[in-house]
């Protein structure tokens, strides 16, 4: 288990689920393209994101796994969504870097 723990496989897990399955759900049951880059691409996954990027801080994780969830979600764009919202990697990797160096910040100006 400590193995498991070591590689983070509750990150991994929320990143597969999030990256690959929940767009190709979206697009399997037909939700509108205003539902999916309004609800899906900008709040949900917006918030995943700087939420992610504070719990790998706040885990004393390695640095380099905010990387991991803009990387599957950018693998299900390309599989599932259209072109368009392959750009979304970017902003998600914005946000989760933003998230891990804002929660830095905080935590040393706290100390």
């Amino acid at each position: 288990m400590a193995v498991l723990e070591r590689i983070g496989w509750r990150y991994w897990l929320v990143s597969l689920g999030m990256g690959l399955l929940v767009p190709a759900l979206a697009t399997w049951l037909g939700i509108s393209p205003v539902w999916r880059f309004g609800g899906l691409l900008i709040v949900i996954n917006g918030v995943l994101a700087v939420t992610l990027g504070r719990w790998i801080f706040r885990r004393s994780q390695p640095g380099w796994w905010v990387i991991i969830w803009p990387v599957v979600y950018l693998i299900g764009a390309m599989l599932f969504l259209p072109r368009y919202t392959r750009y979304f990697a970017i902003v998600y990797l914005c946000l989760s870097y933003l998230g891990y160096g804002l929660t830095q910040t905080k935590k040393s100006v706290e100390s």
